[in-house]
This record gives structure tokens, sequence and C-alpha cells, in this order.
């Protein structure tokens, strides 16, 4: 019985392997819409994917329930999923709520899983190599963009902006962003440690790529991110990166028409552009979240009720600030174990932070900076939507947190 469940435990090793390699690559197919049956939602090929792997992973965690309670940030996942999951039977668009609980859920059912089958410092080393390798596909896909002008068009100021194998510059930028700042981490981590896992010079190499192609996609919340990543890394410790991100900043912003005009639209406030437009939708959809405060409408429903009360003539449908997004689906309830979500996740983090020493100290920095970054970043854009950054994000915590169980 042993030997089976060992063997077990590998090949669903392999299959989360797999999932983390190929998610990144997959995020195009979003758009690839087919309906199976004329009076059945319309779906996607990641909706059947994600489908697939939530059936798999709820056996998983119905077999393992008993071992699973243990895992750190249990209770505060299963209150929030568990308030996802009760919306649906009061949700004013069942069929969405569904998809979006399915979605919801199976990210935490993936840090489960992560928790329960990494079992050392080897396994969490292949399965980050295997988190950075799926950047590779996306990034040269986003380089041939970039060098061939097949970009996306912005919206607000008409200029092409690059979004590899997603569906929108936005959502590669914060995944650009998630592997840089590994990338980062790692390279500091080891920089003066000889037995290295990780080349330096292919660490130096994907970190000139994945600068240059994070300011390719004009993503500004993304963008302050990492410079939120080099003034913790700089004023604490490496005051070379302070000086080292203070020229490409200038550089980028003399040499740029573009990134010049996206800097003054952020402190000008133009009432053209999306900032502003992001206050606009903020204030016509707030009041509306105050008739139902304390469940909400139903996960998933938030560009359904941006529909009916904006119309499609004012742009995106999406909230652009996950937080006012869980408070008009799950209402305060449901933002409040949210929040109880973060707050644990950081406390447990900054735990791990505290107690490792030397290069396992700074790369457990680069991972809470990492997530305070998203996490504040989320308040101006869709992350908790970029499911193939919540995927990968939350499997490497989940390996995080087995590793430094002790």
């Amino acid at each position: 019985m042993e030997k089976v469940n060992s063997k077990l435990n590998k090949n669903l090793f392999y299959f989360l392997l797999g999932l983390a390699l190929i998610r990144p690559s997959l995020d195009i197919l979003s758009k690839v819409e087919f309906q199976i049956y004329y009076n059945l939602p319309i779906i996607n090929p990641n909706a059947i994917i994600g489908g697939l792997v939530f059936f798999i992973l709820s056996i998983f965690f119905f077999i393992n329930i008993k071992k699973i309670y243990s895992t750190p940030l249990f209770y505060p996942i299963l209150l929030f999923v568990g308030l996802s999951f009760f919306s649906i039977f009061y949700s004013i668009e069942i069929f969405t709520s569904i998809r979006e609980f399915i979605r919801i859920a199976t990210i935490f059912l993936l840090y489960f899983l992560t928790y329960k089958l990494i079992e050392n410092k080897k396994d969490f080393y292949l399965l980050l190599k295997i988190i950075l390798i799926s950047y590779v596909l996306p990034a040269i896909v986003a380089l041939i963009q970039f060098v061939g002008g097949w970009g996306m068009s912005d919206d607000f100021g008409g200029f092409q902006r690059i979004y590899g194998t997603f569906t929108h510059p936005n959502l590669f930028a914060f995944y650009t962003f998630f592997i840089l700042g590994l990338i980062l981490s790692i390279l500091l981590a080891s920089w003066k440690n000889k037995s290295l896992i990780f080349n330096k010079k292919i660490l130096l190499i994907s970190i000139g790529i994945s600068t240059f192609l994070l300011f390719a996609t004009y993503t500004r919340s993304a963008l302050a991110c990492l410079v939120f990543f080099v003034l913790i890394f700089g004023f604490l410790k490496y005051r070379r990166m302070l000086l080292i991100g203070l020229i490409l900043f200038l550089v980028t912003y003399f040499l740029s028409n573009i990134f010049r005009e996206r800097i003054w639209d952020l402190i000008s406030l133009d009432p053209y552009g999306s900032i502003v437009w992001r206050f606009r939708l903020w204030r016509d959809i707030l009041p509306l979240s105050l008739w139902q405060p304390w469940l909400g409408y139903g996960i998933g429903t938030f560009e359904r009720l941006t529909e009916f009360y904006r119309g499609f003539s004012w742009g995106s449908l999406e909230a652009h600030n996950d937080y006012l997004k869980i408070f008009v689906e799950n209402g305060i309830l449901g933002l409040t174990a949210y929040f109880w979500l973060i707050i644990a996740l950081l406390f447990k983090l900054f735990k791990i932070f505290r107690k490792n020493i030397n290069q396992e100290k700074i790369f457990s920095l680069g991972i809470l900076v990492i997530c305070i970054s998203l996490f504040m970043a989320s308040f101006f854009d869709n992350i908790l939507r970029t499911t193939a950054l919540q995927w990968n994000f939350w499997i490497l915590l989940g390996s995080w947190f087995k590793i430094n169980k002790n």
C-alpha cells in the first residue's frame, strides 16, 4: 500500500509540474470561445482544462482531508472558498458563479496539492525551475510581437503593447514581474554562493530580457511593483540596485515617448486616460454594492452588473480592483475572509523571513516583497483574475511553506 501511495504521489507531482509549465502558454486560449449546446453557457478550452483539474484535485482533497487541514492558511482559505461556493445559491448568474467558483477553488486546491507533495528542497528547486521555464514560450512570443509590431493596441493611447501568450498585456506584465522578482531573488541570494543551482549568466540574461519585456507592456502597476521591489532591496542591503534602477528609469523615460506619456497621464490624471476611467467605474459601481452589503451578488457577477448599469460603450467591464470586485460579489463577509487570508499569508512569510539566515533569508525577502507588491497592485488591477499567475503563485507558496515547515 505504501508503494502504491508513493507512486501515486510521484505521478501527481509530475502532473503538478506539467500544469505549472504549460498553463502560462495556454492563457491565450481563453479567447477561443464556443458553445457545446445552444442553451448552455459559452466556454473556452481553458475552462475545460480548469474543470478537469478541479475534478482531479477535488478527489485528492477529500481523500486527504484529514492531513490537509493542518496546512498553513487552511482556515482562511476554507472560509473564503466556502463563501464563494455559498454565493452560487443566491447569485444573479448561477452558471457564471459556478464557473468562477471552480476557477477560484482550483487555485487553492493546487496550493494544498503542492504542500502535500513537496518532500524536500530538491523537489522545491525542481518546481522553481519549472515555473521559471514556463516563462520561456510567452517571452519568445512577446519578443516576436515587439519586433514585428504585432502587439495589442492600447484602448486609450493607440500604441502597441506586447502580451505574449496571454489575453491582455496587463496579465502578461504581472506574470513577467512575478518571474522577474523570483530571478532577482535567486541571483541576489546566490551571488556569493559558489555551489550554484542556477547559472549566473543565464540569470543575468533572463533579468535583462524580462525587464525589457515588462517595460514593453507599458503596464504602470506592474512597473510600480518592480520599483517597489528594487526600493525594498536597495534600501535594506543592495544600494547598487537603486542606482541601476534609477538609471534604467531615466533612460527609458527620455528615450520612449510612450513611456513618458504614460507617466504624465498618471501624474496629471488625464480625464480621458485609464486611471480616471477606473475612478469613474468604481464611483458608479460602489453604490450598487450597498444594496447587498453583506453577501454581495454572487461570485463572478461583477461584469454582468457593470454591463447592465454602464453598458459596453464605457469600455472594459472588469473591475480593475480585486477588493472592490470581491466586495460586490461576496459582500463584507467575503472581503473580510480575503483580507484574513492576505494578513495570515504575509504574517507567515514574515516569520519565515525572520527565521532564515544567509541566502535563504534573501530569497525569503524576495517572496515576501513579491506578495506585498501583487496585493498592492490588486487595488488597481485584476490580479486575482490572472489564472496562470495565480496557479504558479500559489503552487510556489505551497512548496515554500512545506520546506520551511519546521
